[in-house]
């Protein structure tokens, strides 16, 4: 199940975002948005196994604090042909 991570600090790093989705269970992967600068927020796509796993990380997590900026996590819609394919 695809989770988007949104408002991330420019401070935080891909691995320190799995490891936060990883205390929650298994992560397939976490990959960042190239920031344009120190100033934009960036977002992450999460990739968890489970629909029941996605839910509990947008309960979780969503208005979360991490390194001053409340995230947001959102559920997004399955795509055919793409379910637990990696982004590169």
């Amino acid at each position: 199940m695809n989770l988007y991570v949104g408002n991330i600090s420019p401070a935080v790093q891909a691995a320190e975002l799995q490891q936060i989705f990883a205390g929650l269970g298994q992560v397939l992967y976490a990959k960042l948005s190239e920031q344009q600068s120190a100033r934009d927020k960036g977002y992450a796509f999460v990739y968890v196994p489970s629909a029941e796993r996605a839910r509990s990380a947008v309960e979780t997590l969503n208005g979360k604090l991490l390194k001053g900026e409340p995230l947001t996590v959102q559920e997004m819609p399955e795509s055919p042909g793409v379910v637990g394919a990696s982004i590169s």
